[in-house]
């Protein structure tokens, strides 16, 4: 009786559902030999994800249900020699089972009949691994009930599913969890509970990939070396899997690991390999693909879609979009390295950055039009192949949700490469996306390498503009003086550069800053000096938000009728801008002023006003923000059971974008309602 099995690792970890899965497909024990079909499971993954060690292992607890024996072949679909020749495999079986050289017929049809003839009416377990094609499969295949065959590739033998009925099981990356249960009992528990914060970075360094785990966690078996010394090797990117690489033996390298699938890609999916690994972001769209490939949409869709057979790349959640793993997405990088010519990678390169500046330039346009030709770096001129075609706010806005990360991720790398005007118009398109979610770090970041890139090009009217933004995203995180200090320094550049409307804008958010510290006698002076500068910048928009600012300064100082005059105008010069958030901005003013009159009434019909021009996709805050102050004049009104309503849903909404403002209402929310539940006075 042949157990043919090789040795099962020690400290297989996890994977508890794809073991119920195949323990699923076993044959009830009490099932006759003649009943059922042949069961086939094909495990497929990406290399090193653990296909082998989970099939052996299954294997080794369950051979006890197969009576009459377990046989396993390396089909060295991938790895180091030729793959294995289905009648070499054949040979091999036969003979186990218990031919004799001059017995086993010539030809691989007729080896294969003798095959499934000796194995009719046995039960056998047979584990197929590292298989690279369905074809290399199907002769080693039994033809009768009682046997269970597990085969295991990089491809996802989908032939094997559709003609064979196989049950396809795709593993993927270890969770968090099972990962670091991995990394300790590499470990040993007391060596792990001494190190849990590095373990967890060795985890993420490794992206949760079982072979880079076992590697990285055997360097820190050695007693002279710590985990954190291991992930303090890990931490460079550009070195990573140089550090994963060291073992001579190639099995226990992942360089080796993946260069074993690479080699076997045709000549076209290799090369789009290597361009996916320009690639700045962990997700792409088909789109972008083709861009940094040169190839049509047909094309693109056809090699991804190979690529993804072969577990290079992996569909990702949403329509048309895929991924890497973060070691694969590295080692695609290090071969465009190496198997590429300078000339065609920098080529490639920028046709991406391209592409994707290009389409937050028509974002841009579309989802704030005031400001669709304000900026310099917006004059730069830019094309798309392929081009997506962009309609409408909330399609736009859609896009914007997808690409967002890659945005940041294409401005960094702009950056890196010194591509400088790429860099300034990815700045100035990102940050109006990046600014509306509240993402002030990576705000931040961008600001300062658009700073930065201005200052080594010469460019002072970028490094004007730059700054106001630096300055206005200071004040949105209360941090004035910073403000301060930045706005007076953009406001002496724009005198000296002789800008006018850079000077207003400057002024106006100096105006802005002084406003909300309540200091309104210098908000009024700064604002009042912008006025005269600001008709037709950013299509009259300016000048609206200069109104807005003089409104809150006047409803401040007390002066009603004037903080009326000058949030009327701001409405107008908004809708003539297009600005739908200079328009709510003016319509809550008013909606406050009129409340503060005892016009609630007229408050309540403008408040609602500026709910039907905010959209809540676009301007969460500014909803949530109009929702507080229609609560607020609906308690004035009595109508308490409406006020608690809208402030719960403003409080919704600030809980996903501003926790910070919530407390206020919150804390309204909760006054009203012990008010309601103290009992009436006698």
């Amino acid at each position: 009786m042949p157990r043919q099995l090789p040795l099962a690792i020690k400290d297989f970890t996890g994977r508890a559902e794809h073991i119920a899965t195949l323990d699923a497909l076993l044959p009830a024990e009490d099932e006759g030999i003649g009943t059922g079909a042949v069961v086939i499971s094909a495990v497929d993954g990406t290399a090193g994800i653990g296909k082998t060690t989970l099939a052996v292992w299954w294997a080794h607890r369950v051979q006890g249900r197969f009576p009459d024996g377990t046989l396993h072949a390396n089909l060295r679909g991938y790895g180091a020699g030729d793959p294995a020749r289905p009648g070499e495999v054949l040979e091999g079986f036969l003979r186990v089972l218990g031919l004799r050289a001059e017995q086993i017929p010539m030809g691989v049809e007729a080896q294969a009949g003798m095959f499934r003839s000796l194995l009719a009416g046995r039960r056998m377990l047979i584990v197929l691994d590292n298989a690279n094609h369905a074809d290399q499969v199907r002769p080693l295949l039994p033809g009768t009930p009682g046997c269970v065959v597990v085969v295991t590739s990089r491809e996802s033998l989908t032939g094997l599913v559709v003609t064979e009925a196989a049950t396809r099981l795709t593993l993927d990356l270890l969770s968090e969890v099972e990962a670091v249960e991995l990394v300790t009992s590499i470990l040993g528990p007391v060596r792990a509970a001494a190190e849990p914060d590095a373990i967890r970075e060795l985890v993420r360094y490794c992206a949760r990939l079982p072979l880079a785990l076992r590697i990285a966690a055997g360097q820190a078996t050695n007693p002279r070396v710590t985990v954190g010394d291991v992930v303090g090797e890990l931490s460079d990117e550009r070195l990573r899997l140089d550090t994963l690489s060291q073992d001579a033996d190639e099995r226990a390298a992942v360089r080796a690991v993946f260069d074993w699938s690479y080699r076997r890609l045709p000549a076209e999916p290799a090369r789009v390999f290597r361009r996916l690994g320009l690639h700045p972001g962990e997700e792409f769209s088909v789109e972008a693909a083709a861009a940094v490939a040169e190839l049509d949409l047909p094309g693109a869709r056809r090699v991804l879609a190979a690529l993804a057979a072969a577990h290079m790349i992996e569909p990702a959640a949403g329509h048309r979009r895929y991924r890497f793993h973060d070691l694969l997405r590295a080692y695609a990088a290090d071969r465009a390295e190496h198997d590429d010519a300078p000339a065609e990678r920098e080529r490639a390169r920028t046709a991406l950055l391209t592409w994707y500046a290009h389409h937050a330039k028509t974002a841009l346009g579309i989802l704030f039009p005031a400001h669709r030709d304000w900026d310099p770096a917006l004059r730069l001129a830019t094309h798309a192949r392929p081009e997506i075609e962009l309609r409408g706010c909330e399609e736009t806005w859609a896009w914007t949700d997808l690409e967002v990360d890659n945005l940041v991720a294409a401005t960094r790398a702009a950056d890196q490469h010194d591509e400088m005007p790429l860099t300034l118009l990815l700045v100035t398109t990102t940050a109006m996306i990046l600014h509306r979610r509240g993402r002030w770090d990576d705000l931040f970041d961008l600001y300062s390498r658009a700073l930065a890139a201005a200052r080594r090009s010469g460019d002072r009217r970028a490094g004007l503009e730059t700054l106001i933004n630096l300055g206005e995203t200071f004040q949105l995180l209360g941090q004035w003086q910073d403000a301060d200090g930045v706005l007076q320094t953009a406001l002496n550049m724009a005198r000296e550069l002789k800008d006018p409307w850079r000077e207003a804008t400057a002024l106006l958010q100096l105006g802005n800053g002084c406003t909300a510290q309540r200091q309104y006698t210098q908000a009024r002076n700064y604002l009042l000096a912008a006025l005269p500068l600001t008709p037709g910048a950013q299509h009259g928009r300016i000048e609206a938000q200069t109104e807005v600012v003089l409104s809150r300064v006047f409803f401040g100082l007390g002066d009603y009728q004037e903080a009326l005059r000058h949030a009327r105008r701001c409405l107008a010069l908004s809708r003539q801008a297009g600005d739908h958030e200079g328009q709510v901005h003016s319509l809550c003013g008013m909606a406050k002023i009129h409340h503060r009159l005892g016009e609630h009434q007229r408050a309540i019909e403008q408040c609602e006003q500026a709910l039907g021009v905010a959209s809540l996709q676009f301007f969460p805050t500014l909803v949530a923000d109009t929702l507080d102050t229609l609560g607020i004049v609906l308690q004035a009104t009595g109508d308490t059971a409406r006020a608690i309503d809208c402030w719960r849903e403003a409080l919704r909404i600030y809980d996903d974008c501003n926790p910070e403002a919530g407390k206020y209402v919150r804390e309204r929310i909760h006054a009203l309602e012990d008010e309601s539940s103290m009992p009436p006075e006698e």
